[in-house]
């Protein structure tokens, strides 16, 4: 029986690897599917491999493409997205030592997390494969790279197509020791988050859920700000509106309409419903005259008109949306950190992931480190009062039970030092 779409683990194996004792690598991994460029030129080795029970595919079979063209609608097993970046923290043209960052002077990460969750959204009963590689004039990936590729991809709910840089290429069937000891820590990475593949039908929560097309004349800044809004940790729920299914209000402190053109009545009810009943909408100004609110009351963000409308608001922008970094920080300011799940101390560089138990009942945060170092004293306050907490990482097979700790009549919880990566399952 063939596997499932869902179970395949892809690997896109080198073109210059002839043979199949090589294979030998991927022994006692989760890694299942090979990808080839050419299966006619694999010979023995997608022979062998499919002797071994693994699958091997002709990459081109795969259709892949860029976000712009994917055909959500096709018949395809997998969603495979291709013209990514490597998620890091992006180098400084000016000096080799430095980062870039942005006006904050937070570091700029480069991060697919965006992209997977919009796919997940368009095509919720596929799988979503990722592909980027090494770029030449990027530094030699090590294994902390290889694990934040991997870590990147599956918190948010996909899977990387894993594609090695030149010198493990060469490195592995020399059989050299600093190139085992990174294709280690790729199996051992792959393995752990296979293990735990489940959590990636968990639904992902936040504070503020954005609304748009993300594609026409809305695309650029639909799909900006849930990059940017992700780069600020700013945790969102992917609202579709060419996919009225997704739009699922339930649970959000705040929405953002993007697109200025008008909503049909069955969404702008839903919306004015949702302000009326406590929430906070957040419109362009050409919808300023379709949600008019009530009562002007302080804004405490320049350039918005904030108006009560039942038990909730809605804030109007005063200009036109034309730079989505400064609409994200907009956005974050007037949604506040009063409704996030879970606020971090001494998080530095970390990347946040929220999502819920399908019963409800459980959350799971996940955080990606990408500054390549020891996380250490890090903690965070929980928004409901958990219990405990399941903290699991790479490096451990058993997870470390936490227990809160009153800091100032908060509940915090304090981590034990993380490399890469650590996921905190919470349970009442």
């Amino acid at each position: 029986m063939s596997p499932s779409p869902g179970s395949l683990v892809p690997f896109r194996w080198p073109a210059t690897w002839s043979d199949p004792a090589l294979l030998k690598l991927l022994e006692g991994s989760p890694i299942n599917c090979l990808l080839f460029e050419e299966l006619a030129g694999a010979g023995p080795v997608a022979a062998a491999a499919r002797a071994a029970g693994l699958t091997a595919i002709e990459a081109s079979a795969l259709r892949a493409a860029p976000l712009a063209s994917i055909e959500w609608t096709s018949p395809a097993a997998q969603v495979v997205i291709s013209g990514l970046a490597w998620p890091r923290i992006k180098l400084s043209a000016r000096q080799s030592s430095g980062v870039d960052a942005g006006p904050t002077g937070a570091p700029w990460i480069d991060s697919n997390t965006w992209v997977a969750r919009l796919a997940a959204v368009r095509a919720p009963n596929r799988p979503v494969w990722l592909a980027f590689e090494h770029s030449k004039d990027d530094p030699v990936p090590g294994e902390a790279a290889y694990i934040n590729a991997i870590a990147d991809s599956a918190a948010s709910g996909a899977r990387w197509i894993i594609a090695l840089d030149d010198n493990l290429v060469r490195g592995l069937p020399a059989a050299n020791s600093g190139a085992l000891k990174i294709w280690r820590g790729i199996v051992t990475a792959v393995a752990f988050f296979e293990k735990r593949r489940d959590r990636a039908a968990w639904k992902p929560w936040g504070s503020i859920g954005i609304l748009s097309s993300f594609s026409g004349k809305d695309e650029f800044i639909g799909q900006e700000i849930l990059n940017l809004a992700a780069r600020r940790n700013l945790l969102y729920r992917v609202l579709d509106r060419s996919i009225p299914a997704t739009i699922d209000l339930e649970g959000l402190p705040a929405v953002l309409c993007v697109d200025s053109e008008l909503p049909d009545n069955g969404l702008k009810a839903e919306l004015v419903a949702f302000a009326r009943s406590g929430g906070l909408l957040i419109v362009p100004r050409p919808l300023e005259a379709q949600f008019p609110g009530e009562k002007t009351v302080r804004c405490p963000v320049a350039g918005y008109t904030l108006k009560s409308l039942g038990k909730g608001k809605v804030a109007t922008a005063a200009r036109d949306w034309d730079d989505p970094y400064f609409l994200a920080a907009d956005v974050h300011n007037l949604v506040g950190r009063r409704n996030d799940p879970a606020t971090l101390f001494n998080a530095g560089s970390l990347w946040e992931h929220y999502s819920i138990a399908p019963d409800g009942r459980g959350a799971l945060l996940q955080l990606v480190a990408f500054a390549g170092r020891t996380n250490e004293s890090v903690s965070l306050a929980a928004a409901r009062p958990w219990r405990s907490a399941q903290m699991h990482t790479i490096a451990r097979d058993l997870p470390v039970i936490l227990e809160p700790v009153a800091v100032e009549g908060t509940a915090e919880f304090h981590l034990p030092a993380f490399s890469y990566y650590a996921a905190l399952e919470f349970r009442p």
